[in-house]
């Protein structure tokens, strides 16, 4: 079959990752490179040779030759933009978040259905080696059915800043912690679950540490806590910062302080925790730890466009979906308005 031909928009590193995966791939072909700002796109078009560069998003959805377009703009012109390509008919690849709320998402799946178009948001993540190995031991049984998992990820000082201050202005971020690695930590034992349905979540959210960073605005949270409840009875415990006081057990990390990162999943057969990736699995009636190897050594992004290239050609499934994205949203939806209102809020 004919390569699909992809425009990537927004070049700064999320874009450059994307680009090194349409090269890697063997369905793909980096056709074009859009961004408003003539550097960037003389440093990506040097660096990546697209076949053409676009000084604007509509330049290049005007051009009929592409077939998809891959989103790494900032956070509040995802939906826009993602919007605007599948008018055009172009499927898309957006970076997550996938909109700045739910309402938005459901906009772009009902779009992407009408007209037949794969709309797939980024979560890389899930195609790690230890990923893979956790699903395939999940899908196997090794667990049986999972009721509960913890997803961390707090760092004691990790605030990103961004161009112009933009990870801390709501305006243009659309949250704080939750919605920048809140994402990364509750979609991973989410994906590992089987994305349930989600059917209500009590939270609260916080804003502490705004005075250990210099930018122009801070109006987001910079820690949320959560506990939300599944249509198959599974429950999340859900816990994310950009700064905490860590205690001193937890090893420093060169670039954001102490850090715990961790995605632990139960069953009535074993627990499976990603880091380090091992099983713990009843034997006989005894408990015993199974280290386990993770799945291969492939590339997250390569492995990520692979899946989404083979589903705009119609040969696979698309493993991150719209309908996966609007339940994320309303997660991150009902966490913040649980906390603005101090009650657990239902998802309809």
């Amino acid at each position: 079959m004919t390569k699909v031909k992809l425009g990537v928009v927004g070049l700064g590193w999320p874009g450059e990752q994307h680009a090194k995966a349409i090269l890697a791939s063997e369905a793909g072909y980096l056709y074009g490179a859009a961004d408003v700002t003539e550097a960037r796109r003389a440093r990506f078009a040097e660096q990546f040779s697209p076949e053409k560069t676009f000084a604007s998003l509509e330049d290049m959805l005007a051009d009929p030759a592409v077939d998809a377009v891959v989103v790494c703009l900032p956070n509040t012109l995802h939906f826009p933009a993602t919007l605007a390509a599948l008018e055009a008919g172009k499927h898309v690849l957006c970076e997550k978040p996938p909109t700045m709320n739910a309402a938005e998402m459901k906009v772009l799946q009902e779009e992407a259905e009408r007209r037949g178009l794969i709309y797939f948001f980024g979560r890389q993540s899930r195609f790690s080696p230890e990923m893979l190995a956790a699903k395939r031991l999940i899908t196997e049984g090794r667990l049986g059915q999972i009721y509960f998992a913890k997803a961390i990820w707090v760092r004691s000082r990790g605030t990103p800043v961004g161009i112009d201050g933009w990870f801390t202005n709501k305006a243009r971020s659309g949250g704080g912690a939750l919605i920048d690695i809140g994402v990364h930590a509750l979609d991973a034992v989410w994906y590992l679950m089987g994305t349930p349905k989600p059917v209500s979540v009590s939270a609260q959210a916080f804003r502490n540490f705004e005075h250990i960073v210099k930018v122009p605005k801070f109006d987001v949270d910079d820690a949320a806590y959560g506990f939300i409840r599944f249509e198959n009875g599974a429950v999340v415990h859900l816990e994310v910062s950009w700064a905490a006081n860590l205690t001193g057990d937890i090893p420093e990390e060169v670039k954001n302080g102490r850090e715990l990162r961790n995605s632990v999943l139960y069953g009535p057969k074993a627990t499976v925790q990603l880091n380090p990736l091992t099983l713990f699995e009843d034997q006989e009636g005894k408990l015993v730890n199974v280290p386990i190897e993770p799945e291969g050594n492939a590339n997250q992004f390569e492995a990520q466009m692979g899946n989404f290239l083979a589903a705009v050609r119609g040969e696979a499934k698309a493993i991150n979906d719209a309908q996966q994205a609007v339940y994320l949203m309303e997660m991150l939806d009902a966490i913040y308005l649980s906390s603005e209102r101090g009650r657990e809020i239902p998802i309809a």
